[in-house]
């Protein structure tokens, strides 16, 4: 079984696209207890030199999607015009299993993509379909 982090690279790599990983891990602590991780400027998981920068945040499930997309145009809001202001582009690559056929056994990941985009001071969120890219 793969993860989400995982069915990124692959697309990444199918299309010769440099990347590299920004999240950091830290260990347990008082505080958590399981550890942690943090995304760079908390919101990016993966940096990748496609016709410039672009930041990726990655995740996997529906109910995911949105607590990200909360996160990144609310939660961070200030670190996302920062790095859309800067020249950077921001994409959530939301992750999750669909059945190939309908009453079907076999699964495969597919992507829920949207880019997040700056209009004046404010974020919205673009989808984008993502069967064209897989």
């Amino acid at each position: 079984m793969t993860s989400p982090v995982q069915e990124m690279t692959k697309v990444l790599r199918k299309n010769n696209i440099q990347y590299d990983f920004t999240e950091r891990h830290f260990p347990r602590s008082k505080k958590y207890p399981f550890g942690h991780s943090q995304d760079l400027f908390n919101i990016i998981d993966i940096i990748a030199l496609d016709d410039g920068i672009l930041g990726i945040q990655v995740c996997g499930g529906e109910g995911d999607y949105m607590k990200h997309v909360r996160k990144i145009i609310e939660e961070y809001k200030s670190n996302t015009i920062n790095w859309i202001v800067n020249g950077g582009r921001l994409e959530l690559w939301a992750w999750r299993r669909v059945k190939v056929k309908r009453g079907g056994k076999r699964m495969v990941w597919r992507p829920r993509i949207a880019d997040i985009l700056l209009a004046g001071s404010e974020l919205y969120v673009e989808e984008r379909n993502s069967s064209l890219l897989i």
